[in-house]
């Protein structure tokens, strides 16, 4: 009795190597398994690359058509709302002088 049977010990370290095994089974098939993901993902991020190239093509589209939109906003201010402004002025000091005048 003061030995333990060499049938239990080969029954422990099976079932330690069946344990260990099953680890290293599992394992495997997680790194075949995100290896596939992987493949899976790699044509959605080209997807997502040119995706974000015609953004950024439209965004730049755009910010060309609101300068294009600012420069003749400017212009229009230079040409046609100075003028005004001026005869604007221009007209109210006369009329200022008028009222100064009929006092």
């Amino acid at each position: 009795m003061s030995e333990i049977p060499s049938i239990y010990w080969m029954i422990i370290i099976g079932v330690i190597v069946l344990m260990i095994c099953l680890v290293l089974y599992y394992l495997a098939m997680l790194i075949k398994q995100s290896g596939e993901v992987v493949k899976e993902t790699k044509p959605l991020l080209k997807n997502a690359d040119e995706i974000l190239k015609q953004t950024a093509s439209m965004v730049n589209d755009a910010q060309e058509a609101v300068s294009v939109v600012k420069g003749t906003l400017i212009e229009m201010n230079e040409t046609v709302l100075i003028p005004v402004r001026k005869i604007g002025s221009v007209i109210n000091v006369v009329g200022d002088f008028l009222k100064g005048l009929k006092k």
